[in-house]
């Protein structure tokens, strides 16, 4: 079975609605204030008393005011309460902040992963995490390879990495083998506890590997075959990873032309209720000791002159965002 991942249901559905405000964040250098702000939100909608596993309710969620303040935890009062009581007090503290401090570090993790995901896509990238491999797949017609199946104890060994690292070391260390040469041995270890697995639960991966590779040969096909999908989350991510993905290509127009190149885009953005966004991407810059792009050298005529006029135009096309224009 595939890893859940760390967050599911509504506190993915919360962190997964935040990735736009945290990627403009480490865009604009605050990225811990707004990492700081975001726990704060989703804390107020699950808090750390409710497990992780239990979904808030409907009423308790249509109450949060993010502009509330909070509460401070009341400390225990040694004089009103017995020894017992007071150490068991003190212990249910204790494993709050834990708590808080272990959630805080997931959420971290998860925002700087997604983060990494949406915006490391190398054009030349082929793989299935490239909201880009298709349309480079249409105008080129290269790029988008059929996806080979994967070896069945390589994928059970991502469910069972710490049993696999720890076997490994062991026979590192016996075998006298470096620590960093443990790829061979690793390789081996993972197909011989496969092996060893009770024959039905070995089936069951297996089964579990082939309707894998069966779903993404799909998709593969229907990727290489039909439209480019106009699902919300497939328009986002090539959204987000727009900058990367355009920045090299602008690049080579100026060199091979002498030019200079600008790409303005905009649009509904899923992830902001299909409000109206705007980018803008440069190549080439001024010439002098400081060299500046045309974004940074018209900054202040480019915000109070294009913006609005590039705006103006957008509403036209999207007459139903009139009022919801917004820029990151």
């Amino acid at each position: 079975m595939p890893n859940p991942g760390a967050f599911q249901g509504l506190r993915k559905e919360f962190l997964v609605g935040q990735k736009p405000e945290y990627a403009a964040a480490v865009a604009g250098g605050y990225a811990k204030d707004a990492l700081a702000v975001i726990q704060r939100r989703f804390f107020k909608r699950f808090p750390i008393a409710l497990a992780h596993e239990e979904e808030p309710t409907t009423e308790h969620l249509a109450a949060v005011n993010d502009e509330e303040p909070e509460p401070d935890e009341e400390l225990p009062n040694e004089s009103e309460m017995t020894p017992e009581k007071y150490a068991e007090a003190v212990e249910g503290l204790e494993e709050r902040q834990r708590l808080i401090v272990y959630r805080k570090g997931q959420i971290k993790r998860w925002l700087a992963y997604q983060y990494m995901k949406d915006h490391d896509i190398d054009p030349k990238d082929t793989g299935a995490d490239n909201p880009y491999r298709v349309l480079l797949h249409k105008l080129t017609g290269k790029g988008l390879k059929r996806p080979r199946q994967k070896s069945k104890h390589a994928a059970w060994r991502r469910m069972h990495t710490s049993e696999v690292d720890e076997e490994t070391r062991r026979r590192a260390e016996q075998q006298g083998v470096s620590m960093t040469k443990l790829a061979g041995i690793r390789e081996r270890v993972a197909k011989e506890m496969f092996a060893a697995l009770d024959p039905s639960e070995r089936d069951e991966w297996i089964q579990n590997v082939k309707e894998e590779h069966e779903e993404a040969v799909k998709k593969w096909e229907a990727d290489a075959n039909g439209p480019l999908s106009t699902a919300p989350e497939d328009r986002q991510r090539c959204i987000l990873g727009l900058t990367q993905f355009i920045q090299p290509i602008l690049d080579m127009v100026c060199e091979a032309t002498g030019w200079k190149a600008t790409l303005v885009a905009g649009g509904p953005e899923p992830a902001h209720g299909g409000r109206l966004n705007m980018l803008s991407v440069h190549s080439g810059t001024t010439s002098g000791d400081v060299k500046m792009n045309f974004g940074r050298c018209e900054q202040a005529r480019y915000k109070k002159q294009f913006v609005p006029l590039y705006g103006d135009f957008l509403r036209k096309c999207y007459s139903e965002f009139l009022n919801t224009f917004f820029i990151h």
